[in-house]
């Protein structure tokens, strides 16, 4: 027999003293903290025998709750009459659940009947109602529950007592994260405490719990704490707010075929099958007019991301102005280009004109450069930093108002090193060119446009000295290497030979992501001094 202490609570059931916060007591499936009560209520001394139920208890569970004697005395369920502080306030006579841990109790759930209303034990432990059998079950499914009589109606259903589990009570508060990340849910160490003890060996937790706004926030609590890959959820028919509700409207059968053959798999973000996938528009790859040699072999396409290297000097700003030129003039494309090392004016406008009037600048009529002007008007935006200090964050906001507004379909950075750093503290230059690349990856994507950065080759001492160089030989990562979808290389053998200047010249396209952009391949080229275009040597 328990004694009851003269406030008409056994002793280990007699709330804190009004005033004081109740910090470790099991509450129900609210997430409404306990009122405090008072010390000075004074009711009976009452008593009741744990493991005996009394017939009004055993009524109450069959008519309202349908559940058996037969189950309450699987669950250790008792009887008494205790006093009710939150809701109540009042005695009632209860129900109460043991809760266990290694074989010694813990804590109780009282549950008031027939009003509702619940208290737990005056510092009692919080954990999960059950768990002691769970643990001791090999690896499997795992049923979890918002309350003890939705887990006694899964017992009442068929299903095995040690794959049953009830959380002690609702939501919790969220912890303040940080800017960049989600909040973390607190008030959940006994989830932790569980896991520590082994509930992690077990395959699916299938939550069965209420379908009101608490309950589906309790529930995607738990799907992070358990783990999404593990974590399985039921939903309730039209009506239907939880397992008890179920059992007493639709019966047992129904109650065990919807939690065993129901379950839906949390929904993961980015893990789909194929048939869930949305067809991809297909690549529609530019060609390179007037290099009969590169078809097929070097494409360019919106968005992808290429990069271009090459000695200094070598000609790969000269080489890309010309391939960007005349894939504008034969698409109607808008390219925004940041030339920090070529001026706007006059030496990359003297590049344009001459390419598209097919002569140099020197011997172009003034109609022919009227003519020229307008057409870079019409198909080029510069970008450029009115302090001379662009950072990726200024490019890229520039670049998204070329593409929004001027419908620009390529960016092209020439060259990278010019970009003002901007390099996190403790940050290696490995990790802060990944980080970039990827925003600019992200968004050529994101804005449907091909991005092009042209980047200069650390310096090539000793045997490679002269040699042309390899995309992870840019400066700063290999992440140039392995980011973008297209790498080439622009290299010139010779730049004198015995005193005269060699206008011969290699490309490299050195990687390729899709077949749509043509294949690694080496390609001769050669620059024609009379009309100051490169032209096809193959």
């Amino acid at each position: 027999m328990i004694a009851m202490a003269s406030s008409g609570l056994p002793a280990r059931l007699v709330p804190r003293i009004a005033g004081r916060k109740r910090t470790n007591a099991l509450l129900s499936g609210s997430t409404e903290p306990e009122q405090p009560t008072s010390a000075t209520t004074a009711v009976s001394t009452v008593a009741f025998e744990q493991g005996k139920l009394s017939a009004a208890a055993k009524d109450y569970a069959k008519t309202v709750r349908g559940i058996s004697a037969t189950t309450l005395a699987q669950l250790g369920a008792a009887s008494g009459t205790v006093y009710f502080p939150r809701r109540l306030e009042r005695k009632s006579e209860a129900v109460f659940f043991p809760y266990t841990l290694s074989g010694k109790r813990v804590n109780y759930k009282a549950c008031a009947f027939p009003e509702k209303d619940f208290i737990g034990e005056k510092g009692g432990k919080l954990c999960f109602y059950n768990l002691d059998r769970v643990l001791a079950a090999p690896p499997g499914d795992v049923y979890m529950v918002e309350g003890e009589w939705d887990l006694a109606a899964m017992v009442e259903a068929g299903l095995p007592i040690g794959r049953i589990l009830s959380v002690p009570n609702g939501g919790r508060e969220k912890k303040e994260g940080a800017d960049d990340k989600p909040a973390e849910p607190a008030g959940y160490e006994y989830v932790e405490q569980a896991l520590a003890r082994g509930l992690g060996k077990h395959k699916r937790f299938i939550w069965c719990g209420d379908m009101d706004d608490t309950g589906l926030s309790l529930r995607a609590d738990m799907a992070h704490l358990l783990g999404a890959a593990k974590f399985w959820f039921i939903d309730w028919p039209e009506g239907i707010k939880d397992a008890n509700d179920m059992l007493r409207a639709d019966g047992i059968e129904a109650l065990k075929d919807l939690v065993t053959n129901g379950a839906l798999p949390w929904p993961v973000a980015g893990l789909y099958r194929l048939a869930e996938l949305p067809e991809m528009a297909p690549i529609r790859a530019w060609e390179v007019p007037r290099m009969p040699a590169w078809r097929g072999k070097i494409l360019f396409a919106p968005g992808t991301m290429s990069v271009v290297t090459g000695h200094p000097g070598h000609g790969k700003t000269a080489v890309m102005a010309q391939v960007w030129a005349d894939i504008a003039d034969k698409y109607g494309l808008v390219i925004a280009t940041a030339t920090f090392e070529t001026r706007a004016k006059p030496h990359y406008r003297r590049i344009l004109r001459t390419l598209h009037a097919g002569r140099l600048e020197r011997e172009m009529t003034p109609e022919e450069i009227r003519y020229s002007d307008q057409w870079i008007n019409d198909h080029y935006l510069f970008m450029q930093h009115p302090e001379q200090t662009p950072t990726l964050g200024w490019l890229l906001e520039t670049a998204e108002a070329a593409v929004v507004r001027h419908g620009a379909s390529v960016v092209q950075l020439d060259p990278w090193n010019r970009l003002e750093s901007q390099r996190e503290a403790r940050e290696t230059e490995t990790e802060y060119i990944g980080r970039c690349l990827t925003a600019i990856y992200k968004f050529s994507q994101d804005m449907g446009c091909h991005v092009q950065v042209l980047a200069h080759p650390a310096k090539m001492d000793g045997p490679r000295k002269g040699s042309p160089p390899e995309l992870d030989d840019i400066a700063g990562s290999k992440h140039w290497d392995n980011r973008v979808d297209q790498g080439l290389v622009v290299h010139r053998p010779k730049m004198f030979d015995e005193g005269q200047r060699c206008t011969d010249a290699v490309i490299f396209h050195k990687k390729t992501r899709f077949d749509e952009l043509g294949h690694p391949c080496k390609l001769k080229i050669n620059f024609n001094i009379q009309n100051g275009r490169f032209e096809d040597a193959e």
